[in-house]
């Protein structure tokens, strides 16, 4: 049996290991990271041709043609008083299947919306790693990146990016044990 994929062995929070290994839905890891339900933060969505996508990763990825349409969605899974657990880049070929083109505007996480809609598509995992964390770009976050197949075609390219607060992207033993000492409560919050 095969053991812990050496990229994610290399983070040191045990928390963001487990995060980054899943491959079933990751929003109901999160949520139990931020003891509480999150919500979609719809930050863009557009259709457009693949050649206008910022990065060419998602098009190789899901074997696109520069002129073929697809769906744009970035989003941020928040917590009840608003603090981002996530960062989300997906995109999807428009057209290639009706369950997936229904869901990407929806203001739901994307694996709930599919599953509500009867469909559980296989995580095929691209790439874990460290980048800068959207909300506050000079810290580093973990990150993941995976497509969503059905029958083994590429459905859903995914890059998730992970609050630091909650997922430390470190590899100091020390400030990683430190931090799995204490319970994930997320990013610390002034009283009123």
């Amino acid at each position: 049996m095969p053991g812990l994929d050496r990229r994610v062995a290399e983070f040191t929070s045990s928390r963001t290991r487990m995060l980054l290994a899943g491959d079933g839905l990751t929003t109901v890891l999160l949520e139990a990271a931020a003891r509480a339900p999150l919500h979609v933060r719809i930050t863009h969505t557009a259709r457009l041709s693949a050649h206008a996508l910022d990065d060419p990763g998602p098009r190789t990825a899901l074997g696109l043609e520069a002129g073929q349409p697809c769906l744009l969605r970035r989003t941020r899974l928040v917590t009840p008083t608003g603090v981002p657990v996530s960062a989300n880049v997906v995109v999807a070929a428009a057209g290639r299947d009706a369950d997936v083109d229904a869901v990407m505007p929806a203001p739901q996480p994307l694996g709930y919306a599919l599953a509500g809609r009867g469909r559980r598509l296989e995580r095929r995992l691209l790439h874990v790693g460290r980048v800068a964390w959207p909300e506050a770009p000079d810290r580093t976050c973990a990150s993941k990146t995976y497509l969503m197949c059905h029958a083994g075609g590429p459905l859903v390219f995914v890059r998730e990016m992970f609050n630091p607060a909650y997922f430390p992207a470190g590899t100091d033993g020390a400030a990683a044990l430190a931090h799995e000492a204490c319970p994930a409560r997320g990013p610390a919050r002034s009283a009123p």
